[in-house]
């Protein structure tokens, strides 16, 4: 008999091997496992599809519309069946309308993820906090507490442009602006050159440990 990890010549000799190794039932249900169809249907690249869809409704939501209202997911869907119909115009219709509205990720939640995205260097940073908002609101298993952490840190350089410049940002500039702003700061305040103290009542920084202990005991005898 050939060894067992010897492959072909044909198919039947493949077969014939495996019976005699395991046995024809183990075989003919193995070969059943293995052809058996899968249930399902195939997913459908549909959101490359919607991609305009989203980004127009996050346009709309940028400048104060609501998207949601102004055009339903039903019709979303219906124009969508018609454009692309596939195997059958209802069932593609039902379809997107369920990718639209089933959560977590509907399409609210795609809407606002990309208004956060363009509002960070496209509107003022006014819009782009109140996208972070907007996410944070939305329902648990959406990750809202990862927004509700992004808009702490995005209050904060705001507080921290402020400290520096004593003054809030100006209403048209971009949060991307007020961040670059900020790191500038920083780096000028880490490269600045090292104030030199030494006026009266105060000790130089390069005064050694002797000198400190010399003076204080001068400054005690005196008394």
């Amino acid at each position: 008999m050939p060894p067992w990890d010897l492959v072909g010549p044909t198919v039947d000799d493949d077969i014939r091997r495996a019976i005699s190794r395991y046995g024809a039932e183990a075989v003919k249900q193995a070969v059943k496992e293995a052809t058996k169809a899968r249930r399902g249907r195939k997913r459908e690249p549909d959101w490359p599809e919607l991609r305009d869809v989203i980004h127009a409704d996050a346009l709309e939501w940028l400048v104060g519309g609501d998207p949601f209202a102004g055009r339903s997911n039903y019709a979303i869907a219906k124009n969508f069946a018609e454009r692309n119909p596939g195997h059958s115009a209802i069932s593609t219709h039902k379809r997107i309308e369920r990718k639209l509205s089933r959560g977590p990720y509907d399409r609210r939640w795609f809407t606002l993820v990309t208004a956060e995205n363009l509002s960070r260097d496209r509107y003022p940073y006014t819009v782009h906090l109140r996208a972070l908002e907007a996410l944070g609101d939305l329902p648990e298993g959406t990750s809202p507490e990862m927004w509700r952490s992004s808009l702490s840190r995005a209050r904060a350089t705001i507080a921290d442009y402020e400290a520096r410049e004593g003054k809030p940002p100006n209403a048209a500039s971009t949060f991307t602006e007020i961040e670059e702003a900020v790191r500038m700061g920083s780096l000028a305040a880490l490269t600045a050159p090292p104030k030199h103290r030494g006026l009266i009542g105060q000790r130089a920084p390069s005064q050694t440990l002797l000198g400190s202990i010399l003076s204080d005991a001068v400054d005690t005898a005196k008394d």
